[in-house]
């Protein structure tokens, strides 16, 4: 099979991946309403059960690299996909908040989280050029979710109530273990394995290890520095890949918030539900295009890949701070589309910045221990805007807090530009 071809799949599975995860969590935000009225709940509190899932999906990324080890990308992801399928058709059949929250978080989230990490890094792999390119197309599923899942959502929820339309995701969610069936994991990308070493390596190597040459304590330290490789912790001695990380850990928490609560806020500024998510169908088109076209020009050139990060970062502040006064329909549109689209275009291009930083040997590790992060702060503030809500009856303030902390990876950018200087200087 072509390299080019396997690219290609690579490209497909991510797609499949970014869609499918803003489904979820897109279609549960869609649902935030009629949940909260089933279970007779606050919406601080269901909010927060979404935000739950999402931050799981990130917290154990870090596992992806060992199981990858184990038993391949191209099976990691395909029973990831089925696991996320059958937990959402199970789910379904749930009578309590906190029986769907406990089997999305535990059969859902693992599966959504290993198939992200391992395509993300295989796109890595797979691309020495046109890499924004192609890492930009397979992001945009997140934006084909928004444009395809939120309308679906709302038209199944119309339909078959909540636990058909649950029923129904979790059937299409299926597609993405046969996406990763289609994964062929070719000799070039197991040797862009090499600094993963497989447990059986690790098992081997310390059994060979003379017990009689080595103290108790000597082997174990031996296992502890072959763990710590095992699971990349290396990646954070590196100065590069906290910068990376910043940006990519602030930038994705509005974000998450954004598709959790954002019909959320449009019905309550008095929008019909099949505006709200009409909203999200255009910001899916925003995100897109927007992507998709600057990913373009950082490969061409025409512009610089941290010009166009602080662009895509300002963009994203701006829209969410002047969220109150979005009040009329194409006011929210606009701020929908462009909002979206400097989301959608940050996240693809944080993908890009962490890869030129950390570089693609320790890819995979770089990409789970910063969704670890990530995990921390939506799961520690994914409550917020709901809580907000409940208190005041308006979402505004939640959304203008949002925008101070999307700007706050500048100062990451910041802190790069100044090491730079002062390193040139000093030669």
């Amino acid at each position: 099979m072509s390299t080019t071809r396997h690219g290609w799949y690579a490209v497909l599975s991510l797609h499949v991946c970014w869609l499918l995860w803003t489904g979820l969590l897109k279609g549960l935000g869609v649902m935030l309403p009629t949940l909260q009225e089933q279970f007779r709940s606050h919406t601080w509190l269901v909010g927060w059960m979404v935000a739950i899932i999402s931050g799981v999906i990130n917290f154990i990324g870090p596992l992806a690299g060992p199981l990858e080890c184990m038993f391949g990308t191209r099976a990691v992801v395909a029973i990831g996909g089925f696991l996320l399928g059958v937990s959402m058709i199970v789910a379904s059949s749930t009578t309590s908040l906190g029986q769907l929250t406990l089997i999305l978080t535990l059969v859902a989230a693992p599966g959504l989280s290993f198939a992200n990490v391992l395509t993300r890094a295989l796109v890595g792999r797979c691309y020495t050029s046109n890499y924004a390119t192609a890492n930009g197309i397979g992001t945009s599923g997140h934006a084909v979710g928004m444009i395809v899942m939120a309308p679906l959502t709302q038209l199944l929820l119309d339909t078959y109530g909540w636990r058909g339309a649950i029923m129904v995701l979790g059937a299409l969610s299926l597609h993405l273990g046969v996406c990763g069936l289609l994964i062929c994991e070719t000799r070039d990308t197991e040797k862009d394995n090499n600094t993963y070493q497989p447990i059986r390596g690790i098992y081997e190597d310390l059994s060979h290890k003379d017990s009689t040459q080595h103290s108790l304590f000597h082997s174990f330290k031996d296992a502890i520095l072959s763990l710590s490789r095992y699971f990349g912790v290396s990646v954070f001695l590196q100065g590069s890949f906290w910068i990376a990380a910043v940006i990519f850990v602030i930038a994705r928490l509005p974000c998450d918030l954004w598709l959790i609560y954002f019909v959320a806020l449009a019905q309550a500024k008095g929008f019909p539900a099949y505006d709200a998510v009409t909203f999200t169908s255009v910001a899916g088109v925003g995100s897109i295009v927007i992507s998709v076209f600057l990913g373009y020009v950082v490969d061409r050139g025409f512009v610089k890949l941290r010009m166009a990060l602080l662009l895509t970062i300002i963009l994203d502040s701006v829209t969410l701070l002047v969220i109150p006064w979005m009040n009329s329909y194409w006011l929210m549109m606009a701020n929908a589309f462009v909002c979206l689209g400097a989301h959608g275009t940050t996240i693809s291009f944080s993908d890009v910045y962490i890869r030129e930083m950390v570089g693609t040997k320790h890819l995979i590790h770089a990409f789970s221990w910063t969704e670890l992060m990530s995990a921390i702060f939506t799961i520690s503030l994914g409550f917020v805007p709901g809580w907000i809500y409940d208190q005041t009856g308006s979402y505004d303030l939640a959304f203008v807090i949002l925008g101070c902390i999307s700007a706050l990876p500048l100062a990451a950018l910041f802190i790069e530009w100044g090491l730079m200087h002062w390193t040139s200087s000093s030669r």
